[in-house]
Parts: C-alpha cells; sequence; structure tokens
C-alpha cells in the first residue's frame, strides 16, 4: 500500500480548482515579497513597540478615557442634546484625549527609542549592518507613525460620532485628524534629531526633560488653536482656492523641514567621515526659498493692512537661521579624505558650491551670506509691489531698517558664538550641542543684560529706549518697528549695530579661511577598484577596436578566460 506524503499532497493544486484559491495564494505571495522589502527596523520597532507596557498602559488609558468622556460629555448635555447641537463640545473632548498620545507619548517614545539605542550598547550593532543611518531612522519613525494610526483607530469612531450631534461637520473632522496625525508624525522626527544631538548620559537626561517640556507646550497651543477653530462659528471655507493654496503652501514648508530632521538624525548617527552636511544645506536653502516665496506671495495677495507680511519673513529668516547657524557652527573644521574627495574642482564650482562643504567657517559664512540675500529680495519684492500697486502694504523704510537690524544682530551674535566656541575647543571639545547652547545664552544675555543694566543706573526710573540698548535686539527691532526712527535708532543703533556686525564677520572671514581654500584630492587607486567592484556597472567602458581581427582576438581571450579550466589527466 503506497503512502502519500501530506505535505507534497497539500503543495499540489488541481487543475479545476476555483478562481478564489489561486487569487488568494498570488496576494498571499506579493504580500510576502512586499513583507521582505519591508525597513528591518520597522518590524523590529513595531514588535517591541507593541507589546511594550507603555504602549499597552497608553492604549487602555486612551480607551477608558473616550469610553469616560462619551458618557460624561452627554450627561452634561442631556437633555438640551435632543434640541440643540453638541458635536463642538464633544469634539473638543475626544480631540484633547487624542492629542496627548499623538503629541507626547508617540514622540517622545521616538526620542527613547533611539536614545536607548546609544545607552544600552546595541546601536554599535546596527551601525556594522548593511542598514544605512537614513534606514535607522525612517524604521524608528515609522514605528511612531504605526503606533499613532493604532491610537487613530481606538478614538476616531468616537470622534466621527460627534458629527451625528450637529454642528460640525466632516470636513472640519478630517482636517483635524490630518492635521494632528502630521504634527505627529514631525515631532517625532524632532525627537529623534534630538536623541542624536549628544550620546553623554547626563545631556540625555537633560534634552529628554527640555523634549518632554516643548513637547508639551506645542501641545498646549495646538489644542488651544484647534479650540479657537471649532468654537468659531464661521469654519473656514474649504471650497475656496485660498484656502487650498495656504494648505498646500504650508504642506511644502512642512515636507521641508520634516526631512531635514530627518537626514540631520541620520546624518548625526552616521559614520564620521562621511559628509553630514552638503544635503542639510541644500535643504536650508529650499526652505529658505519656500519662506519667502509663500509668504511674498501671500502678503501680495492677502488685503491685511500694514508692513506685516514684510516683517513677518524677516522675523521668520531670522529665527531660521539662528537655530541652523547655532549648528553649523558647531561643526568640527577638520573634513576626512572621503570628504576632500568629493569637493568642487572648478574655480567656479568652489565660488558656488564650496560653502555646502562641512565646518563651522563655512556654516557661519553660508548663514550669512543667505541671510543677507534673503532679507533683500524681501524687501526688493516690497519696492517692487509698491511699484506696480498690486499690494496694499507699501513698504517704507521701517522694513528696510528692520532687516538690516535682523541680519547685524544675527550675524554679530553667531559670530561672537563662533569664536567663543573656537576657543572653548583648545581646552576642552565642543559640538553642536555647546555651539546651541552658547547661542541660546548669547541671546538671552544681551537682551536681558542691558535691560536690567539700565534699570539699575536709572534707579528703577528710566523704562524708555536708550542707547545702552543697542546690544538689546529684541527691544531694538520692537523699537524700530512701533515707534519708527526716533534719535536713539536712527543715530545710535542702526550705525553701530551694523558696524559692529561687520566688524565680527571680517575676524570670523579670517579664521576660515583655511576652510574654504581648501583643495580636493584624487581618489586613490585602491578606493576606485573596490567600488568598481561592489558596483560594476560604474565600470568605465573601454571603447571596441574597429579593427575585425582585434576585437576578434579580444573575443577569443574574453572566452577562453570564461571557459572552465579542463582536469588534469593525471588527476
Amino acid at each position: 500500500m503506497s503512502t502519500i506524503d501530506p505535505v507534497a499532497k497539500s503543495e499540489v493544486v488541481p487543475e479545476n480548482a476555483p478562481a478564489g484559491g489561486s487569487f488568494w495564494q498570488r496576494t498571499e505571495a506579493v504580500l510576502e515579497s512586499l513583507a521582505e522589502r519591508l525597513n528591518p527596523i520597522l518590524v523590529k520597532e513595531a514588535r517591541q513597540a507593541l507589546k511594550s507596557k507603555q504602549f499597552m498602559i497608553t492604549f487602555s488609558l486612551l480607551l477608558l478615557a473616550g469610553w469616560g468622556w462619551s458618557f460624561l460629555g452627554i450627561s452634561f448635555l442631556t437633555p438640551g442634546i435632543y434640541y440643540a447641537p453638541g458635536g463642538p463640545f464633544m469634539l473638543i473632548g475626544y480631540f484633547l484625549i487624542l492629542t496627548i498620545p499623538m503629541m507626547v507619548i508617540a514622540p517622545f517614545s521616538a526620542f527613547r527609542s533611539l536614545a536607548s539605542e546609544c545607552e544600552d550598547g546595541t546601536f554599535e550593532l546596527l551601525s556594522i549592518t548593511a542598514l544605512s543611518s537614513r534606514q535607522i531612522v525612517t524604521g524608528k519613525l515609522g514605528s511612531a507613525l504605526l503606533q499613532m494610526l493604532v491610537y487613530y483607530s481606538a478614538l476616531s469612531p468616537c470622534i466621527a460620532f460627534t458629527y451625528l450631534l450637529r454642528g460640525v461637520d466632516i470636513a472640519t473632522i478630517f482636517w483635524i485628524l490630518a492635521f494632528t496625525l502630521l504634527n505627529g508624525i514631525g515631532l517625532a522626527a524632532v525627537g529623534l534629531t534630538v536623541a542624536t544631538i549628544s550620546r553623554v548620559r547626563h545631556w540625555q537626561t537633560f534634552l529628554a526633560v527640555a523634549l518632554l517640556l516643548a513637547l508639551l507646550f506645542v501641545t498646549f497651543l495646538w489644542c488651544y488653536t484647534i479650540g479657537a477653530v471649532i468654537g468659531m462659528s464661521q469654519l473656514p471655507a474649504y471650497e475656496t482656492s485660498s484656502f487650498w493654496i495656504m494648505l498646500f503652501g504650508w504642506f511644502t514648508i512642512y515636507v521641508a523641514y520634516t526631512v531635514m530632521f530627518v537626514l540631520a538624525a541620520a546624518a548625526q548617527i552616521n559614520f564620521a567621515s562621511d559628509n553630514r552636511s552638503t544635503k542639510l544645506r541644500v535643504v536650508m536653502v529650499c526652505q529658505q526659498a519656500l519662506i519667502v516665496g509663500w509668504l511674498i506671495y501671500f502678503g501680495i495677495e492677502s488685503s491685511a493692512p500694514g508692513n506685516i507680511f514684510l516683517f513677518v519673513p524677516l522675523i521668520l529668516l531670522g529665527l531660521h537661521w539662528v537655530v541652523m547657524g547655532a549648528l553649523m557652527i558647531g561643526e568640527m573644521p577638520q573634513l576626512s579624505p572621503r570628504v576632500l574627495r568629493s569637493l568642487p574642482q572648478t574655480l567656479v564650482g568652489r565660488m558656488l558650491f564650496g560653502w555646502f562643504a562641512p565646518g563651522s567657517g563655512t556654516g557661519y559664512l553660508f548663514a550669512a551670506t543667505n541671510l543677507f540675500a534673503a532679507s533683500l529680495v524681501v524687501v526688493a519684492a516690497g519696492a517692487l509691489a509698491q511699484a506696480y500697486s498690486t499690494a496694499t502694504f507699501p513698504p517704507d523704510s521701517k522694513v528696510a531698517g528692520a532687516g538690516l537690524l535682523i541680519v547685524s544682530y544675527v550675524v554679530g551674535y553667531l559670530g561672537i558664538a563662533r569664536l567663543l566656541i573656537l576657543l572653548m575647543r583648545k581646552v576642552t571639545h565642543a559640538g553642536l550641542l555647546h555651539s546651541f547652547i552658547v547661542v541660546v545664552f548669547l541671546a538671552i544675555g544681551s537682551s536681558l543684560g542691558p535691560f536690567f543694566l539700565q534699570l539699575v543706573i536709572s534707579d528703577f526710573t528710566e523704562t524708555g529706549y536708550t542707547l545702552l540698548q543697542i546690544p538689546n535686539w529684541a527691544w531694538s527691532i520692537y523699537e524700530l518697528t512701533d515707534n519708527g526712527f526716533t534719535p536713539e535708532i536712527s543715530a545710535g543703533t542702526l550705525i553701530v549695530a551694523p558696524l559692529c556686525a561687520a566688524l565680527v564677520f571680517i575676524i570670523n572671514l579670517a579664521t576660515c579661511t583655511g576652510e574654504v581654500s581648501v583643495d580636493r584630492i584624487a581618489t586613490p587607486q585602491r578606493v576606485v577598484d573596490d567600488e568598481i567592484e561592489l558596483h560594476p556597472e560604474k565600470a568605465p567602458k573601454t571603447p571596441e577596436p574597429t579593427d575585425p581581427w582585434l576585437r576578434w582576438e579580444q573575443e577569443e581571450a574574453a572566452a577562453a578566460k570564461a571557459a572552465p579550466e579542463s582536469p588534469d589527466a593525471n588527476g
């Protein structure tokens, strides 16, 4: 009696099998192939996160809070719920419950996920695998996104239930959920970047506390904004073109900053000899172009009075380059041979793209020149708008004065911070975190120091703007935009601040000539051979000979080389 292998029998598909079976088999094969292409870090982090106590506790509390608010809110609205719309009231409660895990817990979990890799010593194992640093960061970001989607699945039905209570439309509910999800993803990217700033334990503790406070503050602002939007009697007009243009502008800026945070986190955990700066600086220029372009566009199209749409891009540009410059001046000036081989060769290439090379000096010059150029574009756009009478905000000299002060203070204080970092490096190590802290202390001290000094000198009687406030960037810019060209501003601040900034810029320029004038080195032959061995498609192709006899000889030699060796007769 013959036996039939059950495994072999199960693998046989009869010819008259229904089409559904073959369809599901093909679907399963496609899903398996897609699963093999998934980021291994995403799979690992998703398994660990969904089985952790933190996730189980958060998910359980989210369900209990949603269930409790459903009964509590309905009891508050009863019996008026039968006659008056109760959707906005219930939606605000559900939104507050959902925002905490979306914008606080999930981003902080992403921060701890990457920080714990360094604390537990498992990051060294990840760094020697075939995974790139960007795959590690995107995998952890994908794990945070997966947790957010699970939180959404728990409370989204309750939020959709508010539509049945009247007073809120489906479009508002959709946009609130979409914007909250995007904000959570962006904050998770910020958390991953913060986790890579330092690997020292006490700095990690400080960064954890600072990040948690920042997440709570941003969450409070977001909840206040959404509460105001829901409470408005007239919701945004979703069918108008201005809403969609504004939404598209916001989304492009959001994507640019999220990509920058992901690239920054990947650059920090990458090997030390790699180029960590060029991609980030390209993204910084794109961010600047988006900020200037969109704000000028809305300024021309808007009917807002005054110069608000000229001051806003100037202030945002100043904040943008203060933060970026504070990190760039903390870069190390030494370039690895790998980076030196990728520098521009020609003189024109150095002039145009040399500022994208790593280094504290090039970073300072990159921030200063970009801020100056962008400020000129804003002022010129306002002048053109006034000349062609296409804007309702006539630019005046106050805009140019404010731009000059912003550029002067940013260039001056960033240059002073860089010089302090160079002095610190003579006695100890100073990196990105140290340069950022120095800039923060300079910004706070330069504004509060002159203010309290004036109060002490005047015996707490002088409260107006005086020449003592020239280092005070906050009061000086406010005084110019609010009161105009007072004698202290026109004869003091607008002269002293640019001169001091120019002096600081010249000193920094003299100290970074070595970074700017560095030459490109040739690629060693062994590196070229290794690259060709790893990527044969990059090998230079030799031209085919025109002589047919020579071509025949090359083909015969290649065939003889590819043919297997004949076995030895004695063997």
